[in-house]
C-alpha cells in the first residue's frame, strides 16, 4: 500500500509540475517550420492548422518554409534546435519516415518529440495530361516496357513518391524517372511538357482534373477514398504499391513533455471540435478532420517506418 501511495504521489508531483509549465506556455509567438514549398499539401496543412492554432492560442503562429531534400533539410536543420516550446516542424509521414528508409536522411522521427499526427491527404495520384494515350496504370506499364526510359516521371527524391517509384520499378515500370521537386513543382513541370507522368496529392491537382487539363491513372492509396470512388488503386495493379500519407507535427529533441501535451491538445481540440475547420479540411483535403493523441502519433509512426523498411532490399 505503501508503494502504491508513493507511486501515485509522484505521478501528481510530476503531472503537476508539467502542469505548472504548460500552464504558462504559450508566453509569446510561435514559429512553424514548413518542410515543403508553398503551394503544396504539406504547406496548405500546416498554414490551415496554424490559422486555427493563433485563435486557439491567443499568439501569432507564423509558418515558414525551410524547403530542399524532399524536407530533410529542415528536419536536419531543426531536429536539436530551440527546444523551448515556441519552434516546431510540420511536415508530412512519407517525407520523414522515408527519407531515413530510402537514404536521404540518417535520422527518423525518434530524433523529434512527435506532437500530433494531423490529417491525411486525400492520396498521391499518378497524373498524366488529359490527351495521353495512357488510361490505366497498366497502360503505362505496358507503354513502358515497349520502350524503356523513353517516358519521364517526375518525382522528388526520397520519402513515398521516391518509395513508390521504386516499387512501380520493381514491378514492371521502366520510365526515366527525374528529380522534380516537391508536388507543385512536380505539378508545374508535367503541364510544362517536362514529363509526360508524375505524382502527386489528389487535392493538389483536384482542379486541373477538374478543368480537363490532366488525368488520374490510380491513387496510391491503400483503397479508394470514400468521395473519389472512381480512381482505382495503384494496388490493383501492383499489389505493394500502398502509400497513406499523413500530415505531422514535430517538436525539436528535448522540448518539455508538458508542452507537447499542451499543443497536441490544442490541435486535437480544433480538429474535434472546430466546424469551420471541419469545412475547410472536407473542401481542401476531401478527407474528413482527423488526429491522433501523441502515444497513437508514435505507434502509427512506427507502424509506417516498419512498412517502409519491408521494401529497403529495394533502394
Amino acid at each position: 500500500m505503501k508503494k502504491l501511495f508513493a507511486l501515485l504521489l509522484a505521478i501528481a508531483l510530476l503531472t503537476a509540475a508539467f502542469g505548472a509549465v504548460a500552464d504558462g506556455w504559450p508566453a509569446k509567438d510561435i514559429t512553424i517550420i514548413c518542410t515543403h514549398g508553398a503551394g503544396g499539401d504539406t504547406d496548405y496543412n500546416a498554414r490551415m492548422i496554424s490559422r486555427y492554432l493563433e485563435k486557439k492560442l491567443g499568439v501569432s503562429v507564423t509558418v515558414t518554409n525551410v524547403t530542399g531534400s524532399n524536407g530533410n533539410i529542415a528536419m536536419n536543420q531543426y531536429k536539436d534546435g530551440d527546444n523551448s516550446g515556441y519552434t516546431f516542424v510540420m511536415t508530412n509521414t512519407a517525407a520523414l519516415v522515408g527519407n531515413e528508409v530510402t537514404g536521404v536522411s540518417d535520422f527518423t522521427y525518434e530524433a523529434f518529440e512527435p506532437v500530433a499526427i494531423y490529417g491525411r491527404q486525400s492520396g498521391e495520384n499518378i497524373i498524366v495530361m488529359a490527351d495521353s494515350p495512357y488510361n490505366t496504370l497498366q497502360d503505362l506499364i505496358d507503354a513502358s516496357k515497349a520502350a524503356p526510359e523513353t517516358i519521364s516521371f517526375g518525382i522528388s527524391t526520397g520519402g513515398g513518391v521516391y518509395i513508390a517509384a521504386t516499387i512501380l520499378n520493381a514491378n514492371g515500370l521502366a520510365c526515366n524517372f527525374v528529380d522534380q521537386g516537391d508536388a507543385n513543382s512536380r505539378l508545374v513541370a508535367l503541364l510544362g511538357g517536362n514529363s509526360q507522368v508524375t505524382d502527386a496529392p489528389y487535392a493538389t491537382v483536384k482542379e486541373y482534373i477538374e478543368a480537363g487539363q490532366v488525368k488520374s491513372l490510380c491513387t496510391l492509396l491503400g483503397e479508394r477514398p470514400t468521395l473519389i470512388p472512381d480512381i482505382p488503386t495503384a494496388s490493383e495493379t501492383v499489389p505493394d504499391c500502398v502509400i497513406n500519407t499523413l500530415y505531422v507535427c514535430l517538436a525539436p529533441k528535448g522540448t518539455d513533455p508538458a508542452i507537447v501535451a499542451a499543443m497536441n491538445a490544442a490541435i486535437l481540440d480544433i480538429i474535434n471540435n472546430d466546424a469551420d475547420y471541419a469545412e475547410e479540411c472536407l473542401s481542401y483535403n476531401l478527407q474528413a478532420p482527423w488526429a491522433l493523441s501523441v502515444e497513437d502519433t508514435l505507434t502509427e509512426l512506427k507502424n509506417q517506418r516498419d512498412t517502409f523498411v519491408k521494401y529497403l532490399e529495394l533502394f
